[in-house]
C-alpha cells in the first residue's frame, strides 16, 4: 500500500518527487524475471536497461511504444472480427526508466518468435574536477 495516497504535499521536495515516483513504481512495474520463463523481464545494470517482452500474440502493427520524459510505454492491441462474433485482447506496460538511462539512445528490437526487446545503454558517469578560483584583477585610479 502506498503512503502517497495519505501524504498530500504542497510543497516541491525531494521527498515529495521520490514518494510520487514510488506510487508510479508500485503501479506500473513489470514483475522481474530470475531465471524463471516469464512473459516479461527487466534488466538493469551499470552498462544498460533492458526490457523484454513476449508479444509473440500481436502483430508488429498492434504494438505502440512510446518514451515520454522518463516514462517508457509498451502497448498492444488486437481485435478480430468474425461472423460469430468479435474479440479484444490488449496489453499496457508503464515503465519509469532509471535517470542514468541514454533516453536518446532507446531502441527496440521485435524477433521472428515474437520478443519484444527494448534496450538503452547507460550514460557515461561525469567524472569530478578541481575548478581553480580566479582572482578579479584590482584597477587603479588613475592619479588627478
Amino acid at each position: 500500500m502506498s503512503l502517497y495516497h495519505y501524504y498530500r504535499p504542497t510543497q516541491h521536495s525531494f521527498f515529495n518527487e521520490l514518494m510520487r515516483d514510488l506510487g508510479r513504481m508500485e503501479r506500473h512495474l513489470v514483475p522481474v524475471s530470475e531465471g524463471r520463463n516469464t512473459s516479461s523481464e527487466i534488466v538493469n545494470t551499470d552498462e544498460k536497461f533492458a526490457i523484454n517482452l513476449n508479444v509473440s500474440q500481436f502483430k508488429p502493427e498492434e504494438l505502440k511504444i512510446n518514451l515520454e520524459g522518463r516514462t517508457l510505454s509498451i502497448q498492444g492491441e488486437q481485435e478480430v472480427k468474425t461472423e460469430h462474433g468479435y474479440s479484444k485482447k490488449s496489453f499496457a506496460r508503464v515503465i519509469l526508466l532509471p535517470e542514468d538511462v541514454d533516453f536518446s539512445a532507446v531502441a527496440s528490437n521485435l524477433s521472428e518468435d515474437g520478443k519484444l526487446s527494448i534496450e538503452a545503454p547507460k550514460k557515461e558517469a561525469i567524472q569530478g574536477r578541481s575548478i581553480p578560483i580566479q582572482q578579479a584583477a584590482v584597477e587603479q585610479k588613475p592619479s588627478e
